[in-house]
């Protein structure tokens, strides 16, 4: 038998869904110990592997419930218009990164809706997760090197103008001049 912990440190689960799961009546424990701590058999912990396939694959639990309930009657038709209804949503998604590539892609020196963006900004809004300066500029650095496109596309994207861009590029290779210079000479 399986505790509620040991039943959500097996499948990864929180306490809060397995209790969730409970009052929408898609698991229940089949007893209760003298503690009153809730016991779940093979057979729950089965069942519960069942319910995270599913809901991993994107089927709402309501229709989880059904097809639990019913067996394999309505696994089909649930299946297949859950199914239906992740086609519509990744179509939508679809749009939606054309539409954004499109605003990507806009007339040379149109406004940029994150042209406002700054060093200093990006730099106030790490801060409170405890990532200074120091660590920002190592992974910017890592980022320029292991990315030079990337990096670049990034400070298109965040409305840098190409002279600006050339400056900073030129900045970034005489530095990295410097340290393979300074490399070499160390041994």
């Amino acid at each position: 038998m399986y505790t509620i912990r040991s039943l959500y440190e097996k499948s990864g689960l929180s306490r809060t869904a397995l209790l969730y799961y409970e009052s929408i009546g898609l698991l229940m424990p089949e007893g209760r110990s003298e503690s009153n701590y809730r016991l779940y058999s093979e057979v729950s912990a089965a069942r519960l592997e069942k319910i995270c396939t599913y809901r991993d694959a994107g089927v709402p639990l309501t229709d989880i419930v059904q097809i639990l309930k019913h067996e394999n009657s309505e696994e089909r038709e649930i299946l297949e218009r859950t199914l239906h209804m992740l086609n519509n949503k990744a179509k939508e998604i679809k749009d939606s990164q054309e539409k954004i590539a499109s605003l990507l892609h806009r007339e040379p020196g149109a406004e940029f809706p994150l042209s406002g963006i700054d060093i200093k900004m990006i730099m106030e809004s790490l801060a409170p997760l405890g990532i200074g300066e120091e660590v920002f500029l190592q992974i910017h650095e890592a980022f320029e090197n292991n990315s030079p496109e990337g990096h670049q596309a990034l400070m298109k994207f965040l409305g840098f103008s190409e002279d600006r861009i050339s400056r900073i590029l030129s900045g970034t290779r005489n530095k990295s001049m410097e340290a393979n210079k300074n490399g070499k000479e160390e041994t």
